[in-house]
């Protein structure tokens, strides 16, 4: 019997209900990065709030629990909610990050490896060889461990988006 990923389930899931269902997802980004204009710290603090409260109340299968406060203070993780699968009961925690489209944000990279590593590639990786090079290097060991869930948005043009 093969076991599925748990959080591959769930973006999975996720990426059901947003292509079935976009507007509660476009409403609640859409309010996530409106909190941009009161500060830049202030869209990240609720995103992790926000993203809790739409899984809790859009995936009936899936229950959310807001970590991030608690976790950041004791400096022991990463992750800002925690998932917990209704039906399997599996448990795995997610890190939300809040990137502005452009160039590629490595803020989960705490030993600061990958972005030296991507530099040696060059301003433009397009060969997918390359590429499975570059992740299977011991730089990116440890993000492929993180559940990475990103929220991109494009200030200016008023457009935001969630990578699933």
């Amino acid at each position: 019997m093969s076991t599925i990923n748990p959080y591959k389930d769930f973006t999975g899931r996720l990426k059901l209900l947003i292509s079935k269902h976009p507007m509660p997802i476009t409403i609640t980004l859409s309010n996530i990065f409106t909190m941009r204009l009161i500060g830049n710290k202030t869209h990240g603090d609720l995103a992790e709030i926000a993203i809790a409260e739409f899984i809790n109340q859009y995936m009936y299968d899936f229950r959310s629990v807001h970590v991030g406060k608690d976790l950041y203070r004791a400096k022991s993780q990463e992750e800002d909610i925690k998932i917990i699968n209704e039906i399997t009961k599996a448990e795995f925690p997610v890190s939300l990050k809040a990137y502005e489209d452009g160039p590629l944000q490595l803020s989960t990279d705490k030993t600061g490896s990958m972005f030296p590593r991507l530099r040696q590639e060059g301003d433009e990786i397009t060969n997918n060889n390359r590429l499975e090079a570059i992740f299977a290097d011991p730089a990116f060991s440890a993000f492929a461990t993180i559940n990475v869930l990103p929220l991109i948005y494009n200030e200016q043009g008023q457009r935001c988006n969630i990578c699933v």
